[in-house]
């Protein structure tokens, strides 16, 4: 879930900033370490570190890049790769050619690839590996196809198909053959990643999301559809769709994870999660709330929603923290249960004697809602809360946590709630109730998977019935089984 952006304009003397600008607007998905590349008529340069990009791309870095008038540039915000952030998985990232090529190939990307091992091994022979970085393998490859077809449309199209169907990825490229820097950008067959592009004043403009381009004063042409390629250069710029297959994009992309000034598939995601708000009153009809409140920061559209439904007062009585960290990223529940009770501070003269109906996104753990939001709103003297959710019960989980094997699916909160059962032959108001006794509230309301895709439309739902962007082929054994039990969740009692 990284961040990436990139720009291509000559002549543009405010094209450093530019660059920093449009990565920086999309600062909410990767906060463990940021880089840009810039590239000229000589050739691409990298500067790159762990942390926010203000803190690793400063002023003199900046100057010193503008000095190289350069006619392209790509950007990253990098999300937790590891446990630990290492320097070396930052980007972009540099691809290390064992023999000389005509090409220099930097990238950056938002994506997945999974089980690479097979592809390391395709490519030792031809590329040096530097980092545990898995867009270092598809850089690889999309070198390969570059120095075997040229800057072409035709390269493109083999990366896609090379990687289909076990791999979700939009990326930016500068590529350099030793004459001129051209931008590449190219997505995944299904659309899987959100990835938007543009020209504001002269520059175009590719970026994870549209707040890129509005940072930059200006606005998207439209979203990218699944194989398209753009390619930049002295020459032109030309984007083009490479396949015309069905595409799949993450819906829980607009439920949670996008910026909320962002649009998903042409629509305003704070106006999604408004919407799913509206459908969650329209489902449950009543409420016992006096006030709604949001679990920030996520929780803020679909409360904005239910308020409206339910005419009733949003009020901030829920406040973030500024120590706040990202606890979602930390696998150990004793680590996460410690951390999120730094997260939250309540007011108790908005929730002393209330009934409080509080919005969020999702339950996907439950140990932030358990430990934090949840704990601090009785604490503040609540008599009776209303856990809303915008998203539906989250049974699987995202497939790029599938190398974590098994605890990735007996962690998530619908699987804790019926530990002893089976949770997929239960209604919605029992998994409400399991789940809601599970993390101490009085009521746990799920937004129907059917009411989610009637605003958010179709693609992937992939925590909630198994539909994932990756062929079955390299799903886990386990995986299988317990998707398998799902679509036939009586095959037992027969």
């Amino acid at each position: 879930m990284d961040g990436i952006a990139g720009i291509y304009s000559q002549k543009d003397s405010d094209l450093v900033h530019k660059i920093f600008l449009a990565t920086g607007a999309c600062q909410h998905r990767g906060k463990a370490s940021a880089g840009i590349a810039i590239g000229n008529g000589k050739g691409i340069y990298v500067h790159k570190g762990l942390g926010r990009i203000g803190d690793v791309v400063d002023q003199d870095i900046m100057t010193a890049f503008h000095d190289l008038e350069p006619v392209a540039a790509i950007g990253n915000v990098g999300y937790t790769k590891n446990k630990i952030p290492e320097n070396r998985n930052a980007e972009p990232i540099e691809v290390h050619p064992k023999n000389n090529s005509q090409y220099h190939v930097v990238l950056t990307l938002d994506g997945y690839l999974v089980e690479e091992r097979d592809l390391k091994g395709e490519l030792g022979h031809d590329y040096h590996f530097e980092t545990g970085n898995k867009t270092e393998v598809i850089g690889a490859l999309l070198h390969k196809y570059i120095s075997e077809e040229g800057i072409s449309f035709e390269a493109g199209k083999k990366l896609v198909d090379k990687l289909k169907g076990r791999a979700t990825f939009a990326l930016a490229a500068l590529v350099y053959d030793k004459k001129q820097t051209y931008l590449v950008t190219l997505n995944d067959e299904k659309a899987f990643e959100p990835f938007c592009f543009g020209e504001i004043d002269g520059a175009f403009a590719a970026s994870s999301e549209s707040v890129s381009h509005r940072r930059l004063g200006g606005f998207p042409e439209r979203e990218y559809d699944g194989a398209e390629m753009t390619i930049c250069s002295e020459n032109g710029i030309e984007t083009k769709r490479l396949r015309g297959r069905k595409m799949m994009p993450d819906i829980f992309q607009g439920v949670y994870f996008g910026h909320v000034g962002s649009t998903f598939r042409g629509k305003e995601i704070l106006q999604i999660r408004r919407e799913l708000g509206l459908g969650l009153v329209d489902y449950y009809k009543n409420s016992r709330a006096d006030i709604v409140i949001p679990n920030p920061e996520s929780g803020w559209g679909v409360s904005v929603g239910i308020a409206e439904g339910l005419r009733k007062p949003l009020l901030p009585a829920l406040i973030k923290q500024a120590q706040a960290v990202r606890t979602f990223q930390e696998s150990a529940r004793k680590v996460r249960s410690m951390e999120v009770g730094l997260k939250f501070g309540g007011v108790d003269s908005l929730l002393r004697g209330k009934n409080i109906a509080m919005g969020d996104d999702s339950i996907v753990r439950g140990s932030v809602s358990e430990g934090g939001s949840v704990w601090v709103v009785y604490n503040c003297g609540a008599k009776y809360l209303e856990f809303w959710i915008s998203y539906g019960p989250m049974f699987f989980p995202s497939f790029k946590e599938w190398h974590r094997g098994r605890e990735c699916l007996e962690e998530l909160a619908v699987q804790r709630a019926f530990k002893d059962s089976n949770p997929y032959d239960k209604s919605i108001e029992e998994i409400n109730k399991a789940v809601g006794d599970m993390i101490g509230v009085d009521e746990v309301r799920y937004n129907p998977q059917e009411i989610v895709e009637n605003v958010a439309g179709g693609g992937s739902f992939q925590a909630l019935d198994a539909s994932y962007p990756i062929d079955e082929l390299w799903w886990p054994d386990w995986l299988k089984k317990e998707a398998e039990k799902f679509h036939n969740p009586n095959q037992d009692k027969l």
